[in-house]
């Protein structure tokens, strides 16, 4: 159990690194300011630049609220894996 609590303590930071350059990537190629792609999200522009340099975590609340998000729900597999979803690839 231990030796699973490590790998995740390793894994997650990398992960979470990785989600905040997708994310700031996904706000440049929409052409929005921070304030302007914070409010879409509807969270607070310093909580937006916060997770860009990675000051912060991105929080599962922000993931749901892009996953449920009508303009922004196709980019959330990309966004949180890295991975093309299927139906974008086409």
């Amino acid at each position: 159990m231990k030796k699973r609590t490590e790998q995740c303590n390793e894994t997650i930071p990398r992960l979470n690194d990785e989600c905040r350059k997708r994310l700031r990537e996904l706000r440049e190629r929409l052409g929005l300011s921070r304030p302007k792609f914070a409010d879409l999200l509807g969270i607070p522009p310093s909580t937006l630049k916060n997770y860009e340099l990675n000051y912060r975590e991105i929080g599962g609340g922000t993931l749901l609220l892009i996953a449920q998000h009508p303009e922004l729900s196709t980019h959330f597999i990309w966004l949180t894996t890295g991975q093309m979803a299927e139906q974008t690839i086409a």
